[in-house]
């Protein structure tokens, strides 16, 4: 699902932020993927006030995005006042409708430019394999309660998390 691009290096990504008051701003710059969304999804879990804010990503430097990734978004998606994807390829669009994101958040893929902000980089920190599992064990979770065609394409691997984590409760 990614795209090529010269932004990051092939497997490598990155996000990097900027929260005010009511706005949290993002940059997706490589790939989106398990490894760096679970520390997007602790910054979040850190900000206070969720469900008063409203998220701009910035896709113009994402090369594409893993579906851990997405079900982390769609889980912002239903705590945040507003979640909007910003300089969207078409190809971000197709695979988030694919699975349905697009009726949880708004997609912009005319050109936008973000306010002159500064930007920090977000650097992961080592996780439990457990922790590890529960994050992508929710993010898809996520993404099969949005859309009952997702439990054909994940359902297997949620059931296969849970098992692994002592949750037998299969789907």
């Amino acid at each position: 699902m990614s795209l090529s691009s010269s932004f990051s290096k092939p497997g490598q990504g990155y996000f990097l932020v900027a929260a005010s008051d009511d706005i949290v701003f993002s940059r997706v710059v490589g790939l989106g993927t398990m490894n760096n969304s679970i520390a997007f999804q602790q910054f979040i879990m850190n900000l206070e006030r969720k469900a008063e804010r409203k998220f701009i990503f910035d896709l113009s430097q994402c090369d594409g995005f893993d579906s851990t990734f997405m079900g982390i978004l769609l889980g912002i998606s239903r705590e945040a006042k507003l979640v909007v994807l910003v300089n969207a390829l078409e190809e971000h669009s197709r695979i988030l409708s694919e699975v349905g994101i697009d009726r949880m958040v708004h997609l912009c893929d005319s050109p936008v430019e973000l306010p002159a902000i500064e930007l920090q980089r977000l650097e992961s920190r080592v996780v439990s394999h457990d922790e590890r599992q529960r994050v992508v064990l929710n993010a898809h979770e996520n993404l099969v309660r949005l859309d009952s065609r997702n439990e054909e394409e994940f359902g297997q691997f949620v059931n296969l998390l849970r098992r692994e984590l002592g949750e037998e409760t299969p789907l």
